[in-house]
C-alpha cells in the first residue's frame, strides 16, 4: 500500500522490508567493527573475516540497490534545490562506498591466501574502521536529508 504525503511517496511494505534488511546490514557492520576493535589482529581468523566482509559487501550492495531503485528522496527533492544537491551528493557516495568495501574484501582475501602484496591485518582492520566511519556518516546524512524532506514537505523547513 502506498501512502502519499505531499511529494514524498512511501511504500509501507517496502519500508518494512528494507528495515529488516537494514537489521542484517547493521548486524554485519557491528560484527566486523567488533572484530576490528577487539585487538591488533582481530578476534576471528582470516577465512571467517573474508566471509564476513563478503556478506557485508553483498548486503551493502542490496541496501544501495534498494535505495537507488526506490529512493527516499526522488519525489520530495524536486521543489527544493538544496535537497536536490544534497541527495545527488549522497547518491554519488553509494558507488564510492561500495567500491571501498570491495577493496576491503580483496585485501582480506590477499591476507587469507598469503599473497605477496598482502597488507598487515592491523592495517586491514584500521582501514575497515575508517570505512565504517564514512558509511556511518553517509547513513546519518541520508537520515538527516529524509527528515529535511519531511520538514520541507509539511512546511516546517526554513
Amino acid at each position: 500500500m502506498a501512502v502519499l504525503t505531499g511529494t514524498l511517496t512511501i511504500n509501507a511494505a517496502f519500508l518494512a522490508e528494507i528495515k529488516e534488511d537494514d537489521l542484517r546490514l547493521r548486524e554485519l557492520l557491528n560484527a566486523a567493527a567488533h572484530d576490528a576493535t577487539d585487538s591488533a589482529s582481530g578476534r576471528i581468523n582470516a577465512r571467517e573475516r573474508v566471509e564476513l566482509y563478503q556478506a557485508l559487501r553483498d548486503q551493502l550492495a542490496l541496501h544501495f540497490t534498494l535505495e537507488d531503485a526506490y529512493g527516499y528522496f526522488h519525489d520530495a527533492i524536486e521543489d527544493n534545490p538544496w535537497l536536490t544537491r544534497a541527495a545527488e551528493k549522497l547518491h554519488l557516495q553509494h558507488d564510492l562506498l561500495f567500491r571501498e568495501m570491495c577493496n576491503i574484501v580483496d585485501a582480506s582475501e590477499c591476507i587469507l591466501y598469503r599473497e605477496y602484496n598482502a597488507m598487515h591485518v592491523r592495517d586491514l582492520l584500521s582501514g575497515f574502521m575508517e570505512f565504517f566511519a564514512r558509511l556511518a556518516e553517509h547513513e546519518h546524512s541520508e537520515n538527516e536529508l529524509i527528515l529535511a524532506a519531511f520538514d520541507d514537505d509539511i512546511g516546517v523547513g526554513d
